[in-house]
This record gives structure tokens, C-alpha cells and sequence, in this order.
């Protein structure tokens, strides 16, 4: 049986950090006697002084300085126990597996968590990089509770079982580094990017814009667009999502080629999927909106 209260600890820990007893129950919003009578109980039931108050402001003792963090410790994991309680009397979920390409913009990663943390801080959101069919299987077999891919193409369903959503079209481009035979003409056509070495990313062979792209008769599938951007500093060109590489440390040494036969950027779609019929919780469909709302700006 403790000996103590969570009262006594939330006393004694903000005594502690605010260094005055009136501080500190502005702090609580309580009366200072009613501290001192905590902090006072606690000192008698653990058989230590916390706190020297021979002086104007408490100050702690060796032996309260050193319970000070265990208390700490104590009070958030009690804090941590009564939020999840809550949350699960709500029936919020414990947790959001998303399964994500690659060419998810990192800034709405962080958007959608900054956002679901605010709103429901007991719920953890995992963010799992994978392709596009290991996205879909996670969902069917019910790793993931979201998936979001890159479109397979123009007409083209996603499988059986599985709903999606039409986030919008991200901008793609021609990028080479900038001391690149190729950055440095006014413009580039069809001969000049078949001649030179020719990158693309993995998750691009999984849809039809990976096949729709095949321009060089040197072509190198890399899994990491970082490692992409670094060698281009080789020569060579790689087609990239135009967001990625300003957000890159890259982004000084990398430029956007002059393509004569495109008078816009490409774009191509991700989408956003679930699985048909599942028992959709608060927090996935906060989170769904949140994607919905952040790819609306970037996409306008």
C-alpha cells in the first residue's frame, strides 16, 4: 500500500519548479496551506525532508532533489494511464499504421501528425515507407489502416476490397546538377536525355509512370532519392516530384531542366486507400481528412 498521493507528488514537484509555495499553488490552482499540508504529509509518510525552508523560498534537500525526476516519472505515467482510459472509453484508436510511397510530401507528414497529435495526443500514428503492392497487401492482410500510393494510371482500379481517394496531382520535372553537360543548354529534347545516363525511382516501375518515362538507353532503378540526387552530381538526369527536391539539401546543386517538348511539368497522382467496410475510428477519419486537406493546398 503507498504510503502517498498523487496529490502530495503534483505538490511537491511543482514546489519544486516553481521554488515558492504561492507559486506553486497559483500553479494548482489550490490554497498555499493546502500545499504546505502536502508537502508536509509526504515529508512525514516517506520520513525525509524535501524541502529547507529556513530561508525566504523553500529549498530542496539533497533527498528531495534526488526523488524530484522518480515523482515526475510518476505523475506523466499516471497522467499517460488516465488519458489512454479516457480514450478508449471514447473508442479512439490506440494507433494508425499508414503505409506510404516515397513521394508523399514530407510537409504533409508533418501537417497530418502535428494535426492528429493536437486533437488526440494518446493516439501514435506509425509511418511505414513501402511500395505500392507491399501498401496494398499491409492493408488487406490489415497491418496498415491507410495506405497512400502512387496512382497506377489513367482508368485504372485499385484491387478489390480496397476504397480510394484522389488526393491530387503532384508536379514532376527533369532535374540535373547544375555542372551537368545538360543544365548548362538553354534546353534539352528527346536526343540529348537519351544519350545521358538516365535515373528512376523504384516506385515509379510499380505504376505506368515508370514505363511512360523509359527515355535513355541507360536506365538505373534506385530505391532512395537521396541517393538519386547524389549521383547526378555524376551527370545524368533523373524525372523527380519538383516538392522533393526544393525541400532536399540538394536543392542549390540540382536544377530543372528546359524541356522543349513539354511546355508544363508532369504530374502524376497519389491516392489514398482503405479497406472496404472496416470499422473506421475517430482518429483514422480526423487523419483522412487531415491528408485530404493538406494535399488541397499544395495541389492548388
Amino acid at each position: 500500500m503507498l504510503r502517498f498521493s498523487f496529490e502530495q507528488l503534483a505538490s511537491f514537484v511543482a514546489v519544486a519548479e516553481k521554488g515558492s509555495f504561492s507559486k506553486a499553488a497559483l500553479s494548482l490552482g489550490k490554497d498555499r496551506s493546502t500545499l504546505h499540508q502536502h508537502v508536509g504529509n509526504l515529508e512525514i509518510d516517506l520520513g525525509i525532508t524535501l524541502f529547507d525552508r529556513s530561508g525566504k523560498f523553500p529549498k530542496i534537500t539533497f533527498e528531495g532533489n534526488s526523488l524530484l525526476t522518480q515523482a515526475r516519472h510518476i505523475l506523466y505515467h499516471a497522467q499517460v494511464l488516465q488519458n489512454s482510459g479516457d480514450s478508449l472509453a471514447e473508442g479512439l484508436e490506440e494507433s494508425l499504421t499508414i503505409y506510404h510511397d516515397i513521394s508523399l510530401p514530407i510537409s504533409v507528414i508533418e501537417q497530418v501528425q502535428f494535426a492528429v497529435h493536437q486533437q488526440y495526443p494518446q493516439t501514435q500514428l506509425h509511418w511505414i515507407h513501402r511500395g505500392r503492392a507491399e501498401s496494398m497487401d499491409a492493408l488487406a492482410e490489415q497491418h496498415a489502416n491507410i495506405a497512400i500510393v502512387l496512382s497506377k494510371g489513367s482508368g485504372v482500379l485499385p484491387s478489390k476490397g480496397l476504397t480510394f481517394t484522389n488526393l491530387g496531382y503532384l508536379p514532376f520535372s527533369f532535374f540535373a546538377h547544375k555542372d551537368s553537360v545538360l543544365a548548362q543548354q538553354t534546353s534539352c529534347n528527346l536526343d540529348d536525355l537519351e544519350k545521358q545516363q538516365q535515373y528512376t525511382a523504384e516506385n515509379y516501375m510499380e505504376v505506368d509512370l515508370g514505363n511512360n518515362t523509359k527515355i535513355s538507353g541507360r536506365i538505373a532503378t534506385i530505391s532512395n532519392m537521396d541517393i538519386i540526387l547524389s549521383l547526378l552530381k555524376q551527370g545524368g538526369w533523373a524525372l523527380l516530384p519538383n516538392h522533393f527536391v526544393s525541400s532536399s539539401s540538394y536543392v542549390d546543386a540540382i536544377c530543372k531542366l528546359n524541356i522543349n517538348f513539354m511546355t508544363n511539368d508532369g504530374r502524376w497522382s497519389l491516392i489514398l486507400l482503405t479497406r472496404n467496410h472496416q470499422n473506421t475510428g475517430k482518429v483514422q477519419r480526423y487523419a483522412i481528412e487531415q491528408f485530404k486537406a493538406a494535399f488541397k493546398v499544395i495541389t492548388q
